[in-house]
């Protein structure tokens, strides 16, 4: 083997082994770490009282975390009016087959026409890596693996950011309609310590 043969030789294996270590992602830029405080909330936002725990992840929040059980966050119930859903959005949704709650708070990760399946507690879109700061909970002690579900149009596959408490989310009701989504979860009012 000549020089040039060799350099092409291990120039192929180069190529080969960046590509081998490449993995195709779905990303999110947009989507903020923690929903923001609102001092003077709009008349027409709702108050929503968290019921279930499901958010109540680590991201930076200071005390009291707005997800914590029986504390409010502040919904939009008209946003889905003029807005699409997007990935990202933590979203007051209707429960199915709860009688004792009507209602939960957790975040879309899958779209119409999507395939989600999570492996290991991460969520993969079209068999590609969700890296977002939502898309894996393998810290979790049940980082389970689950089949792939396919969405349908106007189906959504929504889920709370800390798996194992997320009691009323896709892992066990499956897909929402977007009727079922009631609205976007656009910040939260920190509680005056000084009530008159």
């Amino acid at each position: 083997m000549n020089l040039i043969q060799k350099i092409t030789v291990l120039l192929m294996l180069f190529i080969a082994l960046i590509l081998s270590g490449c993995t195709k992602t779905v990303t999110d830029t947009v989507t903020e770490y923690k929903i923001k405080v609102i001092e003077n909330p709009d008349p027409s936002l709702n108050k929503v009282k968290v019921q279930t725990d499901g958010m109540l992840s680590e991201v930076g929040y200071s005390h009291p975390h707005p997800f914590a059980m029986g504390n409010e966050v502040l919904v939009d119930l008209k946003y889905y009016e003029q807005h699409d859903i997007s990935r990202g959005d933590i979203v007051v949704f209707k429960t199915k087959n709860k009688k004792d709650q009507d209602t939960d708070i957790a975040r879309v990760v899958g779209l119409p026409g999507e395939t989600v399946r999570i492996k290991k507690g991460q969520v993969y879109i079209n068999d590609n890596k969700l890296d977002a700061f939502y898309g894996n909970d393998s810290p979790s002690d049940n980082s389970d693996s689950w089949n792939a579900v396919a969405l349908k149009e106007n189906e959504y596959f929504i889920l709370a950011d800390v798996r194992w408490r997320g009691f009323n989310d896709s892992q066990t009701a499956g897909s929402f309609l977007k009727q079922d989504v009631i609205g976007k979860v656009v910040g939260y009012k920190i509680p005056s310590i000084n009530q008159e």
